[in-house]
């Protein structure tokens, strides 16, 4: 795909996923970049990968099959069967997970694929908030054939901003909102929001950044324009902010990123930069492209175990030590109240360093109260 078609791509993923009144159609992008003309996109729970919520699927999709594949083939899924054991994000080809001919003999295959004229596939699982799991395929027919590896990377490329997208958008409460963001929504957030331009002016910031702001430790506002107090953190924060600005414009390729911005006094503040398109028809004087967002560290309310494990790489038993010690227990407190002995408990807590690179409990609970990817996927 030529450049400025894979931009304008981008932007359309972002613009379609964060406007809830165009979700139903944000799968068609990936397919018509794909040359398909059929797809599905959903939310499941994370362990037996029952749907939570049918995002987007396609024409062929009629309402009756997408009825009987929430309420039964989507449990025979064998792709997305093999694929959910599988660490988000995960991207494979119908072929890679299951062999043609043994496909040919699932249930799955026989009786449902037929009906809505599918065969090969292309798909990926990615983590969402709250410990849910996005899922996505994109198919052809048996007649079109397999799609190539040049594909698989486009795909993957292209999911990784429609999972960032579907990430915002479960976090500003846009899968039971009416109308798209506009300023209410953001302030209504117990996350801090900075959305902005690709210069740094800020356009809104909600009353738990304004909060967080107020307090110089970590960002501060000069002239309408967001910096950081501490100055070798600008450089790198104005780079990221203007990449994920011309991603969210139409006019580039970034995801966005975490940075962990620094106080003087050494405390650490991980802020989520990420490309933002907002609709057209919102309360906002101009578009921003960048939303900004974190926790206040001094929040009372904590992360699940399992978004915490989804976050940091962790097993569901780290993340639920984690969980507990991050609501303020020591550790033989958490292990009294996770059910495990004094010495699994150090074992775990040596395994939560060893993946996480943290030394000090006391430093990974802090970057666990105040880190975003708790709330929002990242890639």
């Amino acid at each position: 795909m030529e450049e400025a078609r894979l931009h304008a791509t981008i932007g359309e993923i972002y613009e379609r996923v964060l406007d809830p009144r165009r979700m139903a159609s944000a799968g068609q992008v990936i397919e018509s970049a794909l040359g398909s003309e059929s797809s599905i996109h959903f939310v499941s729970e994370p362990r037996r990968g029952n749907m939570v919520r049918l995002l987007s699927a396609s024409e062929n999709f009629d309402t009756a099959a997408r009825r009987d594949y929430a309420d039964y083939y989507h449990e025979r899924n064998v792709w997305f069967e093999r694929a959910l054991p599988h660490p988000p994000p995960y991207v494979r080809r119908g072929e890679e997970l299951i062999d043609p001919g043994d496909f040919l003999r699932t249930e799955f295959c026989a009786d449902w694929c037929p009906r809505v004229g599918i065969f090969h596939m292309i798909g990926c699982t990615y983590p969402l908030p709250g410990g849910l799991v996005g899922g996505s395929g994109v198919h052809r027919t048996r007649r079109q054939g397999p799609f190539s590896d040049a594909q698989k990377g486009l795909y993957a490329l292209l999911m990784s901003h429609f999972a960032r997208a579907v990430g915002l958008s479960m976090q500003f409460d846009l899968h039971i909102a009416h109308s798209a963001i506009g300023p209410d929504i953001v302030e209504a957030l117990d996350l801090g929001v900075i959305l902005a331009s690709e210069d740094r002016r800020i356009v809104q910031a909600n009353t738990v950044a304004e909060r967080v702001l107020a307090k110089r430790r970590w960002m501060t506002v000069v002239d309408g324009r967001l910096r950081t107090t501490h100055h070798r953190s600008l450089g790198l924060l104005s780079w990221r902010i203007a990449a994920a600005a011309r991603t969210g414009s139409g006019r580039g390729l970034s995801a966005g990123t975490v940075l962990r911005l620094r106080a003087a006094g050494g405390d650490v503040l991980p802020v989520l930069v990420s490309p933002f398109r907002g609709p057209d028809a919102t309360g906002w004087p101009h578009r921003p492209t960048v939303a900004i967002l974190f926790r206040d560290p001094e929040a009372q309310s904590g992360p699940s175990g399992a978004a915490i494990a989804s976050a940091y790489g962790l097993s569901p038993a780290e993340g639920r030590l984690a969980e507990l010690l991050a609501s303020g227990k020591n550790l033989a407190e958490a292990a009294v109240a996770a059910g495990i002995s004094a010495n699994t408990a150090k074992t775990q807590l040596a395994s939560i360093f060893a993946r996480t690179g943290f030394r000090r409990q006391a430093e990974l609970i802090s970057d666990i109260r105040s880190n975003p990817l708790l709330q929002i996927v990242t890639s």
